[in-house]
């Protein structure tokens, strides 16, 4: 007998993505994935493409509904939508939305239930709240650049404050959904990118008063090419560790030099580097990583597929045989899973709009009307 599928714990939870921008989308990914019911607007017409390349998997799991906001009738639409939705989800500039009639302002009047999360580089309040920017912009305000390389010019690759500022915003969401279950009220939820990285130095507030240590690179805690070009990490920084690496290298008089410095952490950088290069990558993991060595993979994302921990994890998951990061967040209990890694494709452009505005309370002669003056 087949097991019944597992219910999301945001099963029931509406939401409506009203986000142009990946904070708003990473934000709504999320709850997606935790089972909510997340209806995205976007402009009409998007000339019936799906989302391809980056916003692939930003797009998975959610509703798709199109609804031109500048429209004259865009904030009819939109209150009534906001009217069966839980929670609405925003990334406009600050004000923006109260100027075009209808943000968190008239929504606590019409809707004092509707959980409102606005997600901003700089936040709501504050000198900077409607300067623009970019993810680099905020990584650099917050002082995590800096905490994380303190030697300039450089930038990552890879967003930061995007992903952090939308996790938090869920966050946010999640505790407003618990706050009103007990008072019946809704909330505007304020996140800020810039915010939420310099929450990241919570563990280290010396970068707060400038007076942080930042940790250099040593022969215990850096990387090494092996003989297949790939790289590894090795993070031996303490005694026990560094032990037990030296050991399996089969340089045991280095055991007691944990902290080599200058011309003598040079040199044991140099043997630790010529024994690495003897093997490939993988079997310098599989034989150090088990014994505690602290060694692990340099990966790169297409790696994390077919990496044998993420295969048995669910890490990724396969939609129109595009790989995309499954949800990170693994509920269970003794009789199994609460929460699941299924996801489901990128919705078509406006694939919902009908029996949304429908589930709205618009009637099908509105919804043809609407179609007609061009608001979806």
């Amino acid at each position: 007998m087949d097991s019944a599928p597992v219910v999301g714990p945001l099963q029931g939870v509406r939401v409506l993505d009203l986000t142009r921008f990946p904070p708003g989308a990473y934000c709504t990914l999320l709850l997606a994935d935790l089972g909510a019911e997340v209806t995205r607007l976007e402009p009409p017409p998007a000339a019936g493409r799906r989302a391809t390349g980056a916003g692939f998997g930003l797009v998975r799991g959610k509703r798709s509904v199109t609804l031109d906001q500048r429209h004259p009738r865009g904030n009819e639409v939109l209150r009534r939508l906001a009217g069966a939705a839980d929670v609405l989800v925003e990334n406009s500039v600050p004000g923006q939305m109260d100027e075009r009639g209808f943000g968190y302002q008239h929504a606590a009047v019409e809707f004092p239930r509707l959980i409102w999360c606005s997600i901003s580089g700089y936040g709501q309040v504050g000198p900077y709240a409607t300067r623009s920017g970019h993810d680099l912009t905020y990584t650099a305000h917050s002082g995590l650049l800096t905490a994380l390389s303190p030697e300039l010019p450089w930038h990552p690759q890879a967003m930061i404050s995007v992903p952090l500022g939308a996790m938090m915003a869920a966050m946010g969401i999640a505790s407003a959904l618990v706050a009103r279950g007990r008072t019946g009220k809704g909330c505007q939820i304020d996140v800020s990118l810039a915010d939420a990285c310099t929450w990241l130095l919570s563990g280290d507030v010396d970068e707060l008063t400038g007076t942080a240590a930042h940790i250099g690179v040593s022969p215990g805690r850096r990387l090494y090419e092996c003989a297949d070009g790939r790289y590894i990490t090795v993070a031996a920084a303490e005694p026990r560790t560094w032990e037990a690496l030296c050991e399996a290298l089969g340089l045991p008089d280095l055991v007691d030099n944990v902290y080599p410095t200058g011309d003598d952490a040079e040199a044991i950088t140099k043997r630790l580097s010529s024994v690495f290069a003897t093997r490939p990558a993988v079997e310098w993991v599989d034989l150090l990583g088990p014994i505690g060595a602290a060694v692990g993979s340099v990966n790169r994302g297409a790696d994390i597929v077919a990496d044998p921990h993420g295969r048995a994890r669910g890490t990724t998951v396969e939609i129109d045989g595009v790989a995309v990061p499954a949800n990170p967040i693994r509920l269970r209990d003794m009789d199994g899973p609460l929460s699941s890694t299924a996801t489901t494709a990128p919705p078509e452009p406006g694939e919902h709009t009908d029996v949304t505005l429908a589930a709205a309370g618009f009637s099908a002669d509105e919804i043809a009307d609407l179609r007609s003056s061009g608001a979806v």
